[in-house]
């Protein structure tokens, strides 16, 4: 057995022996090398990345099999999005988050949006008519160009997932939504074991038992 096999057995052991609550929030798939976060985690994480950018603001929340059903203001303007975790990046301190949308992105109604720019977005201008409605009131670090959105923005000097663990390393994961939770893979995972204590907000062993 190859010196990674060891740790992702290592691994889903040490998450085994999580309490009976985390232990129900995060899995881990040996063979495919990837983790599991229950959706409830998700949810949990992208709000907590997601408060500090402005002027921007989460509402309703609901899984569906494939995608999320979310409800957001932005600037004002309120949205029903469905979208999906793609792709997460920590590197030079920084997050970038980039969000599928195959389904509804719907402007809602506002107090800034008039009848007619509500008639054009309803009648025919569909996804076009309002990403060039977006690209005027997207804050600074977020943006959408009809298929993802995009988010980045500085990670926090402090705390366990903090700007100085991933200035000169980097995770890159990729994402896929089940109907159980989202699947996160990675080709190497730096920093893991604090990237876990921030998802789970716990603080856990520093290393997977066995390692």
């Amino acid at each position: 057995m190859s010196g990674a096999s060891r740790w992702w057995d290592s691994a889903r052991e040490w998450v085994g022996k999580l309490p009976v609550g985390l232990s129900n929030e995060v899995a881990v798939d040996v063979a495919r090398k990837r983790l599991r976060l229950s959706h409830g985690r998700v949810e949990a994480i992208t709000r907590r990345v997601l408060r500090d950018v402005r002027p921007l603001t989460v509402g309703d929340w609901a899984s569906l099999p494939k995608t999320y059903d979310v409800r957001l203001a932005v600037s004002g303007w309120k949205l029903r999005v469905e979208v999906a975790l793609e792709r997460l990046e920590l590197v030079s301190g920084r997050y970038h988050l980039t969000l599928l949308t195959p389904g509804r992105v719907d402007l809602e109604e506002s107090k800034m949006a008039s009848a007619l720019v509500q008639g054009v977005l309803r009648v025919g201008g569909g996804k076009a008519a309002l990403r060039t409605l977006l690209d005027q009131v997207m804050p600074e670090g977020l943006s959408w160009d009809g298929q993802r959105f995009r988010v980045s923005g500085p990670l926090p000097k402090e705390g366990v997932v903090a700007a100085r663990l991933f200035e000169a390393s980097s995770l890159l994961m990729n994402a896929e939504h089940e109907p159980e939770g989202v699947w996160l893979s990675a080709e190497a995972w730096p920093g893991l074991v604090d990237l876990m204590q921030a998802v789970l907000s716990v603080d856990l062993p520093r290393k997977p038992p066995g390692t």
